[in-house]
């Protein structure tokens, strides 16, 4: 994780502003998307591994069941990623994906793809039939991972988003958000029509002023920061 210095959080920026040095991390300094989405998902895992830990005494030699949820877009990747690095440790995640898997492209793909050959279970959600299985996931699950929505996403949340999230708060289980709770706008703080109620929320670069202002708090649960690797020159100008 990012260690800001005399132990303080580096500060909040707009989503527009990590949005920008996200591109230049990648653009300008030549880091892989994939390898940025590597270091993102290895903190999500590395987070829900310890709150299975702590909540439950969970390891490799007493595995906890994993629900990981994910959107199309690069914040399901990380999930994804998370889901992988959660099964090589000996958990044993499952995975609900809230589209098609041929709706997913370039790096979310490849490690939808990986999680697939792993022997990963992967479920689509097609309709509102399938919700039902969410439920049962998530009620035999451990923690569940919310990989659903990231920072670039605007209006009001839409279904079947809308009710997955609508039922992860309801499940009592302890949720880690990748980056923001699903539905939190990450400048304002406030849910778009509603958000996921996140007991730990790792936020990849800097914090994004949502997180820290309104609701944001009160969605965000726990915050950690980590840079996933981009250049702290990048990070120490913003």
């Amino acid at each position: 994780a990012l260690a800001p210095p005399s132990g303080s959080r580096p500060a909040a920026v707009s989503v527009a502003r990590m949005q920008h040095i996200d591109a230049e991390a990648i653009e300008t300094c030549g880091i892989p998307r994939l390898l940025l989405m590597e270091h993102a998902g290895l903190a999500v895992a590395n987070a829900a591994a310890s709150l299975a830990r702590d909540r439950f005494g969970a390891s490799p030699s007493h595995p906890a069941a994993v629900l990981v949820c994910c959107g199309t877009g690069y914040n399901g990747g990380d999930g994804l990623c998370a889901a992988r690095h959660i099964h090589h440790w000996g958990y044993a995640p499952r995975v609900v994906l809230a589209g098609r898997l041929d709706q997913l492209r370039d790096e979310p793909m490849i490690y939808a793809t990986i999680v697939q050959r792993v022997g990963i279970p992967l479920m689509e959600l097609a309709g509102p039939a399938d919700l039902a299985l969410v439920e049962q996931w998530a009620a035999s699950s451990a923690l569940i991972i919310d990989a659903l929505l990231g920072i670039g996403v605007r209006g009001a949340v839409r279904e079947p988003i809308a009710s997955m999230i609508d039922r992860l708060n309801a499940s009592g289980k302890p949720i880690v958000s990748a980056d923001i709770p699903s539905g939190l706008d990450g400048d304002t703080g406030l849910p778009q029509g509603r958000a996921v109620n996140a007991t730990v929320t790792v936020t990849f670069g800097l914090p994004k002023r949502g997180c820290l202002e309104a609701q944001g708090p009160a969605h965000v649960g726990t915050l950690i920061v980590d840079s996933i690797t981009i250049p702290r020159t990048l990070l120490e100008r913003s």
